[in-house]
């Protein structure tokens, strides 16, 4: 070995290490600005405090996230990866996803607080507000693929799957929000219900 491929091989390993402990410090930023926005909220959650959350230095922070709306959408877009439905197709990945919504009902609260609280804040915050129209409009575009997949098996007109994915995600949302607020609100019951009516939309009886 040539000392030019020496050194070649060493820089490609300090850069592997630079970039490895980068992504490192992103991810632990995240974590600590969805700790932080969940405790405190969006208003009340300062660049200081997630940085101190994270253990790192303020001025990293801003050097990964340009502003705090960009930090927030970067937050949302991991509590999305985590609220997809799966990979399942047609009547298949529906019944998997109502399965899906229910066990994260349980077990993901903060994240559906979250999601539901930026969704509020975006109203009223442009940049913010833009990001999660996008995240919305993704969601819905994804029920509206299984919903034309579900009809295609069914050799359906696909015409109603956007108006049905529009509900569906309408639906969605309100059980998360009484999910969270109504200690009595059975919320398993309320996902079955919306499985069966939102199926029932693309299974018409056969005359």
């Amino acid at each position: 070995m040539t000392i030019a491929q020496a050194v070649w091989l060493n820089t490609q390993s300090m850069l592997t290490d630079h970039s490895t402990r980068a992504t490192d410090t992103r991810s632990r930023i995240l974590q600590a600005a969805f700790t932080v926005l969940s405790r405190q909220g969006y208003e009340n959650a300062s660049i200081k405090e997630i940085a101190e959350q994270a253990g790192v230095a303020q001025g990293l922070v801003h050097y990964h996230f340009k502003s705090k709306q960009q930090l927030v959408l970067a937050v949302l877009a991991e509590v999305c990866r985590e609220m997809e439905f799966g990979e399942e197709q047609g009547a298949a990945g529906a019944q998997a996803a109502y399965e899906k919504f229910k066990s994260m009902l349980k077990g993901s609260r903060a994240t559906h607080a979250l999601y539901i609280q930026l969704i509020a804040v975006g109203l009223h915050d442009k940049e913010l507000g833009a990001g999660v129209l996008d995240f919305v409009r993704q969601d819905r575009a994804h029920i509206e693929d299984i919903a034309r997949q579900v009809l295609a098996e069914r050799k359906a007109d696909p015409k109603p799957a956007r108006a049905i994915a529009s509900v569906v995600e309408a639906a969605v949302l309100g059980i998360m929000v009484q999910n969270l607020i109504d200690p009595d609100f059975n919320a398993e019951e309320a996902v079955d219900a919306l499985n069966a009516m939102s199926l029932s939309a693309v299974f018409a009886e056969e005359r």
